[in-house]
């Protein structure tokens, strides 16, 4: 008898809104992933509806990969120009849509810096495994 079939494996809990994060998950990777920028706001806005329904939070980098004005997909140098301004000794990130001209203006954290912490970065389309929930 081998010690691996006399340990059982334990299995890792499952996640409480599995269906919730794999639904929010295709909408904003497909929104990556549209053809037109039409698809990307009905995907987005998808998203949105999805989370009031379910009262879950999106996660800081997901909030802020959308314009909150035209819910499109903000993509550096396509429909999104980004700077970095200081100001009093901060260092800002602004973040201003190409299509409607809305701006807004995110702190960096300086102790953190790197180019995987921005939620910018190429490879940053997913989305968090933990969702809050309102209660």
């Amino acid at each position: 008898m081998s010690d691996m079939s006399a340990v059982k494996q334990s299995k890792p809990p499952p996640l409480k809104n599995e269906h919730l994060l794999r639904s929010m998950n295709f909408l904003h990777v497909a929104a990556h992933c549209a053809p037109t920028a039409s698809t990307a706001v009905n995907m987005n806005e998808g998203l949105v509806r999805l989370k009031e329904k379910h009262t879950a939070r999106l996660t800081p980098d997901l909030k802020r990969s959308t314009c909150a004005k035209c819910k499109v997909l903000l993509v550096p140098g396509n429909t999104a120009r980004v700077r970095v301004r200081s100001k009093g000794g901060d260092l800002f990130r602004v973040v201003s849509c190409a299509l409607c001209g809305v701006s807004k203006r995110y702190l960096v954290d300086t102790e953190n810096l790197s180019i995987q912490n921005c939620p910018f970065y190429p490879n940053t389309h997913r989305i968090s495994t933990q969702i809050e929930t309102d209660t």
